[in-house]
Parts: C-alpha cells; sequence; structure tokens
C-alpha cells in the first residue's frame, strides 16, 4: 500500500511540473536575434536584466532599448520586431499553439520611440488578433510589413503622436475619433484627441522604400522585402546573427547600421573566405 502511495505522489508530483514548464513554454513570446548598444527587459513582477542574443522574451515582459541601442526579436509565429534607439514596448498578450486556430494573439504595445514589424502567422489568417496599441491610436493589419513610431510631446523631430508607414501590405489606424486605412508607402498619423489621416510621408522619421527594378516584378518585390532564414521569414535589413560584430554604429533615424562581413569566396583548390567588406543595412 505504502508503495503503491508513493507511485501516485510521484505520478501526482510529474504531471504538475510538466504542467508548470507547458505553462512557461506558452507565455514564451519569441527569442532576442541580436543587441545592439544596451537594451534591457522587464517582467511583469518587476524583475530587470540587461538583453543578450538568445534571450527569450515572454507575454507580459517591457523590453527597452537605450538611446544609442537597437534590438531584433524573433517572435514564435515567425514575425520580426526591430526596435529603434529609445524605444520601449510591452508584449501584452502573445498566445501562439502552432496554429491558425483562432486562439493565437499578438497584441504590442509602443509606449514610446518606435519599430518595424514583418508580420508572423498570427494575424495572416485571423487579421483581428494581431494589434499594436499607442498612445493615441490602435493598429491593426491586413497583412503586412510596417513601421510605428510614437513621437512624444516637445520633440523636435516631428509634432507629438503615432506615425504609421507600410511597406508592405495594408494596416489600418482607429481610435474614438475615426479611423484610415494605410497602403504601402503611405503614412498614417494620429494625434491625441484627432481622427487618425494620411499624411505626406514624414523623412525625418521613415525612408523612401526603393522602386521595384523592372522585369521583376512581385516576384523581385517579395525577394527584396522577405528572406527565409532557419525557415523563419525575416524582414528587410535583418542581418544573420553570424555577421555582427561587437560594435555596430547607428546614425540618425530610421537605423542604419555598418557592420564587417565576410568577403566574397576565393577558389582556386580550395574556397577560402575573401577579405573583409563593410556594409549598411537599415531598418
Amino acid at each position: 500500500m505504502k508503495v503503491l502511495t508513493k507511485i501516485l505522489c510521484g505520478m501526482i508530483a510529474l504531471l504538475a511540473l510538466t504542467g508548470n514548464s507547458a505553462k512557461v513554454y506558452a507565455a514564451a513570446a519569441g527569442q532576442i536575434q541580436f543587441v545592439a548598444g544596451s537594451a534591457q527587459v522587464t517582467s511583469e513582477s518587476g524583475k530587470t536584466h540587461l538583453l543578450k542574443k538568445g534571450d527569450t522574451v515572454n507575454e507580459g515582459d517591457t523590453v527597452t532599448t537605450a538611446p544609442a541601442a537597437a534590438v531584433q526579436v524573433r517572435m514564435r509565429d515567425g514575425g520580426i520586431v526591430a526596435m529603434r534607439p529609445d524605444t520601449r514596448v510591452k508584449i501584452d498578450s502573445f498566445k501562439f499553439s502552432g496554429q491558425e486556430d483562432g486562439s493565437e494573439r499578438n497584441v504590442l504595445s509602443l509606449v514610446k520611440g518606435g519599430f518595424r514589424a514583418i508580420t508572423g502567422l498570427i494575424g495572416r489568417v485571423n487579421k483581428q488578433n494581431y494589434r499594436v496599441v499607442t498612445p493615441t491610436a490602435t493598429i491593426g493589419i491586413r497583412g503586412t510589413d510596417h513601421e510605428i513610431v510614437v513621437v512624444e510631446p516637445g520633440s523636435q523631430l516631428a509634432p507629438a503622436g503615432t506615425y504609421n508607414k507600410v511597406n508592405k501590405g495594408e494596416t489600418f489606424m482607429s481610435n474614438a475619433q475615426g479611423e484610415v486605412d494605410i497602403l504601402p508607402n503611405q503614412m498614417g498619423f494620429a494625434a491625441a484627441g484627432q481622427a487618425p489621416k494620411l499624411q505626406p510621408l514624414n523623412l525625418n522619421i521613415f525612408t523612401v522604400a526603393p522602386a521595384p527594378q523592372a522585369g521583376r516584378g512581385n516576384q523581385g518585390e517579395e525577394m527584396r522585402d522577405n528572406a527565409v532564414v532557419d525557415g523563419t521569414v525575416q524582414g528587410q535589413g535583418y542581418v544573420p546573427v553570424f555577421m555582427l560584430p561587437p560594435i555596430v554604429t547607428f546614425t540618425r533615424s530610421p537605423i542604419t547600421a555598418t557592420y564587417m562581413a565576410p568577403g566574397p569566396l576565393i577558389c582556386i583548390t580550395a574556397c577560402v573566405p575573401g577579405p573583409p567588406v563593410t556594409k549598411t543595412v537599415t531598418f
């Protein structure tokens, strides 16, 4: 009888441990792909630590970049979030079971600063399940690569409010005063207490996407905007982790990073990398 009791207690403990592990896994929202400069994450319980490549971010976490830093996060549904310097983003809700069954959800709060997001599986079918909340508007998608910037009052960059530029796909901005749809290379703006509206692209905040090259058509555009790395769709401006140097130099906004990359292969009797070359990436 005592042996049976011990076995039952062991099974109960194992089930409890398994349940807790599943709960921890379910809370994981993404993984840090690279960090340039100083960035930190704060959990819902208030614990804070500096971020490094490979760290996990969870539902409820707040990620903050320093004024000269940037972070790229690969979300668990394959999406990409590239945070600008001096940015704070909270992962309000992230649910993803690996399938688009309607229960998936990705809700981010952009408190300040900006980021570029290339959406993953969440929002591909159930588009209402992806949202970005800012102080002056809520942004939804219709399948997209977009950039959002919150300009705070008193900034010399531009009038205060939320700026949303679409690179590919479509988004909409809404608040209590109204709603507006934004198409590629368009910019929406929402000031406090005002309905969102379309405005000319603010070049102090965003850059203009390059025009498609002749003869490449939609296929060329798709290849230019996205690349597949490790089976996950990565956004334009993605730098493979192994090519990142210890120090990345950033200039103005949007982010421009310069780094040293291996040169083209030189093959005689064997193939070896050529002299390193300097490359530049913008996101």
